[in-house]
């Protein structure tokens, strides 16, 4: 069994490339999740990935050449360009992705089945399509609900939801996600995320201790708690932050007005992890609602579960179950945090240690590429009889 993998997931090194340039804004968890799942496909079958990015685009790269292909963990990433008119877009997208999906079919006698990042509505549509006109089984990775993006137009959310149904085989986030979107019953799988470990990169790390914080710079995700509830503080730490979104300028003033506070812009995720590594602790301020409970696993608290450091997070049911006092929880407002910060940093090393270590076994039982990637090849087996 040979697999085809559609996503907009690119290697490591191009999206670091893609971080430094002003005409693209990337989206973390998608590129980090895909990027892991197809690290995991790769341990037992031979994957090939087809991915639009504009790393393909000559203006990026302000290069003669346009950057088609690259390769990482053994796994070859296949590039096509995004055009600008989406209606030019969808059919040159099509024509090329058709076009390489044969070509990769016709270099092997291998039974292929391609997998696709179902929450993309032009790369599952395509997928849709070409499956079933070339009888070839499509495996659809279910990682949100569509009624909980925002800022999706609801012509692409009803789009998404009705290309939900139609796949042959599902991987899901969770249960919730498998009963929303495999409505006819089909095999599925479940994996709640993945913990993918990036070489280590080289950082300018703080003297002192310090809190560390990455992702999306909203205020649904708790950012102005966070900061509120650090301030409020009376410890020798630091708070560092990392990431891009609409309160970036207020994070910069925070870190203006405060020598605890320093603001790190957007980093790749191998300088996030390596961040992560160095810190005393990580932080998830994110406010749970009862949808995100229900549908969403906080990816990052995976990732921070995974480093050489705490992890404190607001709760979330499953996880909660899993990691049980791994992980310091807390609730999502300013006392609450204030409080759990304090607390952590008032640990023995001896505790704080006994904790971390624990936290690992979970990533290592439930979360780690050699954990998912066997769940992946017995589902395989299982519905290649």
């Amino acid at each position: 069994m040979r697999f085809i993998y559609l996503t907009n997931s690119i290697t490591s090194d191009d999206y670091k490339t893609l971080l430094t340039s002003s005409i693209h804004y990337s989206n973390p968890s998608n590129q980090n999740f895909h990027h892991a799942l197809i690290t995991a496909f790769a341990s037992n079958y031979h994957v090939e990935v087809i991915s639009p990015s504009y790393i393909c685009n000559d203006s990026l790269l302000n290069s003669e050449e346009k950057h088609t292909f690259a390769y990482e963990n053994y796994v070859k990433y296949n590039y096509l360009p995004i055009y600008k008119n989406k209606l030019s877009n969808y059919f040159r997208t099509k024509n090329s992705l058709y076009s390489k999906i044969n070509k990769i079919i016709k270099e092997s006698n291998e039974e292929t089945m391609i997998v696709v990042d179902a929450m993309n509505v032009l790369l599952s549509s395509l997928a849709l399509r070409f499956g079933k006109s070339h009888k070839i089984k499509i495996l659809g990775v279910i990682t949100d609900n569509p009624n909980l993006i925002t800022n999706m137009p609801k012509i692409a959310k009803n789009k998404l939801l009705s290309n939900f149904t139609k796949f042959d085989y599902y991987i899901c986030l969770n249960d919730a996600l498998n009963k929303l979107a495999n409505t006819k019953n089909k095999p599925y799988l479940i994996i709640n995320g993945i913990s993918y470990k990036c070489p280590e990169a080289q950082i300018i790390s703080d003297k002192e201790p310090y809190l560390f914080f990455a992702g999306a710079l909203h205020e649904k995700y708790g950012v102005k708690h966070l900061l509120h509830a650090f301030l409020n503080t009376s410890g020798q730490y630091h708070l560092l932050i990392a990431g891009d979104g609409p309160l970036r300028e207020y994070v910069v003033k925070k870190a203006i007005r405060s020598r605890r506070i320093k603001y790190l812009g957007t980093l790749s995720q191998a300088e996030i992890q390596a961040y992560e590594n160095h810190a005393y602790a990580n932080i998830n301020p994110r406010p749970l609602t009862k949808d995100m409970d229900t549908y969403c696993i906080p990816s990052k608290v995976i990732e921070y579960a995974s480093s050489n450091a705490l992890t404190i997070s607001t709760m979330h049911t499953l996880l909660h179950s899993q990691f049980e006092t791994s992980i310091m929880w807390t609730k999502d407002d300013d006392v609450s945090l204030r409080c759990t910060i304090e607390e952590a940093f008032r640990l023995k090393s001896s505790l704080r240690n006994k904790i971390i270590k624990k936290a690992h076994t979970t990533i290592k039982n439930n979360y780690s590429i050699n954990a998912v990637s066997k769940k992946i090849d017995t589902f395989i087996k299982k519905i290649s009889v």
